[in-house]
């Protein structure tokens, strides 16, 4: 039997990671019932639930709604275990195609879970692209990005301006010197 606590400490070891919140919100639309409930309110839960549990976050991983995964988590419940008989149990012999059936079970629910793992990556970078760029866009920074764009090419602009004016001012003390020179030499000439 396992509290909340103990399930969230399951599950984020089995890399769901989900917090308690979401967890109360999860059993309480999937109809998740307790198993047993102590004198303090404290639910706890049995292992069939955890694993509706998980099945529910893999459901809810590929985009089902609450309520379609709460009917699959009851066909679940629908399902009546199967009572082995002590002679299968004890029977030593093991056929060959059984073995390869088992094998490829593994196989087929580790390309379930990297399908999973990859469209839960899709949908977490997807929801932080959108998460950061509705931050940009209601945010000053994008605007002050814009100004100092504008800024940057007034300051280009003023800064070929003054490099002009300063040739002009190199000229026009070139053109002051010469005069001053062909002055004095009418000053002496005619002075």
């Amino acid at each position: 039997m396992l509290s909340k606590d103990d399930i969230l400490k399951k599950l984020s070891a089995e890399n769901y990671f989900i917090d308690l919140k979401s967890l109360e919100i999860f059993i309480s639309d999937w109809k998740i019932d307790p198993v047993f409930e102590d004198d303090n309110g404290v639910e706890f839960y049995d292992d069939i639930s955890v694993k509706k549990i998980r099945r529910g976050i893999t459901l809810k991983a590929q985009g089902y709604p609450d309520e379609k995964i709460a009917e699959k988590l009851d066909d679940k419940n629908n399902v009546v275990p199967q009572v082995v008989s002590e002679s299968a149990i004890t029977s030593p012999t093991i056929e060959a195609p059984v073995e390869i059936q088992t094998a490829e079970k593994p196989q087929k629910l580790r390309n379930l879970t990297l399908d999973i793992s990859s469209q839960t990556l899709q949908m977490l970078a997807e929801a932080v692209a959108k998460k950061i760029s509705d931050d940009i866009r209601e945010s000053d920074f994008a605007q002050n990005l814009i100004e100092a764009g504008g800024y940057k090419k007034d300051n280009e602009i003023l800064s070929k301006q003054i490099a002009e004016l300063l040739e002009d001012n190199k000229k026009m003390a070139e053109r002051i010197k010469a005069l001053e020179s062909k002055k004095s030499f009418w000053e002496r000439l005619f002075g």
